[in-house]
């Protein structure tokens, strides 16, 4: 029997560990959420005793298809639209990575419907005040291009980085 880790338990783990977490640049005060909560991924049942969760059950087996194959179109768009410049961990190519970025949004943001709104705005319009690393990056790695991708597939792509946070990752100021 296969076993599946409840997305859920590990994304509340996850949301703890930020308290403690430091990368890139200084930390800020957490921005007030702007955007109203958005539909996220199917919401799973809770994982048995066990940590098993019936093979057999047919909602749950598409449920956790879907969730894949959402998974598996973003980080498509990641390494299409962004990996030439955005490595997914230290050291950096000619931008920050993306474990870095994505431990600055959750150490921003509380819900990550809010983090996406601002990852997606700040995507198709870059500038250094929508920025939330700190004057130092800029001056190493200048401002990204703006990307010419529907937003359909921005707020994908801007999904997949939000749950790329590693609590573990313990990147410097400079996001080496």
């Amino acid at each position: 029997m296969k076993r599946f880790f409840s997305p859920l338990v590990l994304g509340a783990l996850l949301i703890v560990s930020t308290t403690t977490f430091s990368a890139c640049q200084q930390q800020t005060d957490p921005v007030p959420e702007k955007q109203p909560e958005a539909a996220e991924a199917p919401k799973i049942p809770a994982e048995t005793n066990t940590g098993s969760v019936p093979e057999s059950n047919p909602e749950i087996i598409a449920q956790k298809e879907a969730a894949e194959a959402a998974r598996q179109e973003a980080e498509t768009i990641y390494q299409n639209n962004c990996q030439s410049c955005h490595s997914m961990t230290p050291p950096a190519i000619s931008a920050p990575p993306i474990v870095a970025l994505a431990g600055q949004y959750r150490a921003r943001y509380s819900k990550k419907a809010g983090a996406v709104a601002d990852m997606v705005s700040f995507m198709k319009e870059p500038s250094v005040g929508k920025s939330i690393l700190g004057s130092s990056t800029f001056e190493r790695f200048g401002l990204m291009p703006a990307i010419s991708l529907p937003d359909e597939e921005l707020e994908k792509v801007a999904g997949w980085l939000w749950d790329q946070y590693d609590p573990n990752f313990q990147g410097g100021g400079d996001c080496q």
